[in-house]
């Protein structure tokens, strides 16, 4: 071989090592490729004014964010922002979304953005979420945790909110307890829910799929606690079915692989692995958002 073949070789080399540090947006091959990649419905990415919600920090910036879904084989996703999520202005969660925007241009083809509000100033809320929808294209809100900035969903500017994600078409993510997935579920029958996290124990994670598995128009991501003990997703599959269970990370705070470990080590068809890993998602998407049909999600 000669020396400057093995110039060109190490040059190469030099140059993939640097793409998988740092991430990169997808090429036009391997956006094709993704149609059969794992699909993430739950990533907080790291925002620019510092907020991360690592405990101790290891993926700082988006580039390290995008390698390490890398290393875990996670080629897709919904982002949100950490601003958003911690927002206590309605400046906050708009620099947040509008990060959002950015990195979804960014990184082209590779994520699809989130919108996240908090309900204080009911009408700025509502207006980001239009914004959101109708000029950015995001089709989906949240996640919206209420525990982080103290609103309730029992309130009715919370219904306002549930009541303009339905006319919207668009699909909401909501960390909620048991008790409060019971109310959204009961008093929310046509609008798309997803509901983050199994549960922490067992009688939580029985009644948190018992909710699902009985409003059509709910899904369960499988996030969080509960999907690491042997036999949940299996149990989820089956009375909920595995049309409504979704892969999702909660990365950056939880590690992406755990989660599709334990889906594709469970005792699932491989067409149920597919949907949970990917097609469920894509279906939610591509079916959400302004000017599309919508039907009565229990019937």
């Amino acid at each position: 071989m000669s020396y400057v073949h093995r110039r060109q070789m190490f040059h190469a080399g030099l140059v993939s090592l640097a793409n998988f540090v740092i991430g990169e947006p997808l090429t036009s091959e391997a956006k094709a490729e993704t149609r059969r990649g794992i699909f993430d419905a739950h990533l907080h990415i790291p925002s620019d004014n510092g907020e991360n919600f690592q405990w101790y920090k290891v993926t700082k910036n988006m580039p390290e964010f995008v390698a390490y879904l890398d290393r875990c084989g996670v080629r897709r996703g919904v982002i949100s922002s950490s601003w958003s999520n911690k927002a206590k202005t309605p400046d906050d969660y708009r620099n947040g979304n509008r990060e959002v925007v950015k990195y979804v241009e960014q990184y082209k083809g590779r994520f699809r953005g989130s919108c996240v509000i908090t309900p204080f100033r009911i009408d700025e809320a509502l207006h980001e979420i239009e914004t959101c929808a109708k000029q950015f294209g995001f089709v989906w809100v949240g996640e919206c945790c209420n525990y982080m900035t103290g609103y309730k969903y029992e309130t009715p500017e919370w219904t306002e909110v549930m009541n303009l994600v339905t006319r919207l078409n668009l699909v909401i993510q909501i960390h909620a307890n048991t008790s409060e997935m019971q109310y959204l579920a009961d008093k929310f029958p046509d609008t798309t829910i997803v509901f983050p996290h199994p549960g922490a124990n067992l009688n939580d994670i029985s009644a948190r799929i018992t909710i699902v598995a009985k409003h059509k128009n709910t899904h369960l991501e499988l996030s969080g606690s509960g999907h690491e003990r042997v036999g949940i997703v299996e149990k989820a599959v089956q009375e909920i079915g595995a049309d409504r269970v979704l892969y999702g990370s909660d990365f950056t705070i939880n590690e992406p692989s755990g989660v599709i470990m334990r889906v594709k080590n469970a005792f699932l068809t491989p067409q149920e692995r597919e949907k949970i890993l990917f097609r469920n998602l894509e279906r939610l998407l591509a079916g959400a958002g302004p000017g599309r049909a919508r039907q009565s999600k229990n019937t």
